[in-house]
């Protein structure tokens, strides 16, 4: 159920990103299985005071199942996900223009002033006879340390570094133009 999540276990010396985020899974919907990109959009607009959820975590599901009914998954009838089209759209549907975040230094300077980053990460997918199909996973990148990037809807907050990069790289990132990219906020002087 969606709630306030913080960097546990991160490095107070190295740590740099928001203090905890409100934090939508894909659980909070109805379509679980493909729905990490309306979870994503829904952490991000919360973040930015744009959902009304104010950390209750019934709203907070009426909110998700209200997004993902006008803006359901959308990659080949929703079977495989949401497209980076379609979370932008949700975003901008919502006054947040949103603009590309290129490689780690852009996202660590995003992060160091406080501004989380979707992201799509690659993760296995079904099994299918000896192949294991590739997939995709939208989070929400919320802050840092030396070991870790702090993302949302994930089984932990923390993924090492070297994990990230390998499936921030990985195909399905790159089949929707978001490898080694993430998505941020236009800053208001920037968005007038």
């Amino acid at each position: 159920m969606a709630h306030k999540i913080n960097p546990d276990g991160y490095d107070a010396g190295t740590y740099r990103g928001l203090a905890d985020i409100f934090e939508f899974r894909n659980g909070d919907g109805d379509l679980r299985k493909f729905n990490c990109g309306q979870a994503a959009a829904c952490t991000f607009l919360t973040h930015h005071g744009r959902l009304p959820t104010a950390a209750n975590p019934d709203l907070a599901c009426d909110v998700m199942r209200l997004i993902e009914t006008d803006h359901p998954p959308d990659n080949v009838g929703g079977w495989f996900g949401t497209s980076r089209r379609r979370v932008e759209r949700i975003c901008q549907a919502h006054g947040i223009d949103l603009e590309e975040v290129s490689g780690e230094v852009e996202l660590r300077e995003r992060l160091d002033r406080g501004q989380p980053v979707i992201v799509m990460v690659g993760t296995e997918g079904p099994k299918v006879w000896r192949w294991t199909a590739p997939a995709g996973h939208w989070m929400v990148a919320f802050g840092y340390d030396d070991k870790y990037l702090y993302l949302t809807n994930g089984a932990v907050p923390g993924m090492p570094w070297d994990e990230f990069r390998g499936w921030w790289g990985a195909l399905v990132p790159r089949m929707i133009s978001m490898r080694n990219r993430g998505l941020a906020a236009v800053p208001k002087e920037e968005s007038s």
